[in-house]
């Protein structure tokens, strides 16, 4: 059966979350030094609008995972011959990932609409710690589902052994990191995007590759 436009960019929405994690942590102005209780109410007021912008960014990031993980679920299904495994738990572990993000979201909102529009600087600082780790309540997702996209997509042959390999070590840095133990968790930090745009143009490309498969055989049968 042909695919529909939608189905055909389910991909994509993971390249749409990787620059909306860029653009959250670009525009995003609490503090004047990178350090946990930094932020001030003055600088988070000067730049309410950029910060209104990062937040919306996380938004849309997490409504673009939640499509992204449907796009997994998918892939690592049309590898599974019996009963499905691996797409599950990869999906699963986005739908952890979008919570994480959601909470992520709340603490913003706490510390910009909260905190400091009442210019209350003993909860902002408090705030401002729970902020500045608030991306580890991704972690436990991350781990899982890199794990589980990783022997999956190499299991079935779904995606290159030199993109599997890695995103199985980013998975078990990431689980460490969340642990506290370094550098795992800056290093998921820092590559999440570049991977999620990555894995995009590969899923595209074997979602292209199988649709063009499928529609021959039909042909020929």
């Amino acid at each position: 059966m042909p695919r529909n436009t939608f189905e055909s960019l389910l991909p994509y929405s993971g390249a749409v979350a990787g620059l909306c994690w860029i653009g959250q942590s670009a525009l995003q102005r609490t503090t004047t030094r990178d350090a946990p209780g930094a932020a001030t109410t003055s600088v988070v007021r000067d730049n309410l609008a950029t910060n209104y912008a990062s937040v919306a960014c996380l938004v849309l990031m997490g409504m673009s995972l939640l499509i992204f993980a449907t796009a997994v679920r998918n892939l690592l299904r049309s590898g599974e011959p019996g009963e499905a495994t691996f797409s599950h738990i990869a999906y699963g572990g986005w739908l952890v990932v979008v919570a994480g993000i959601s909470q992520m979201v709340t603490w913003n909102w706490g510390l910009i609409n909260g905190a400091a529009v009442a210019a209350d600087d003993a909860a902002l600082k408090a705030l401002s710690y729970v902020h500045f780790f608030g991306w580890a309540g991704m972690g436990i997702g991350l781990a899982t589902a890199f794990i589980a996209t990783g022997l999956g997509g190499h299991r079935g042959a779904l995606l290159p052994k030199w993109f599997t390999i890695p995103t199985i070590i980013f998975g078990a840095l990431g689980a460490l990191g969340t642990a506290g133990i370094p550098p795992g968790g800056f290093v998921t930090y820092l590559l999440l995007p570049l991977w999620l745009i990555a894995a995009s143009i590969l899923m595209a490309r074997q979602q292209r590759a199988h649709t063009t498969t499928t529609h021959a055989v039909n042909i020929t049968t």
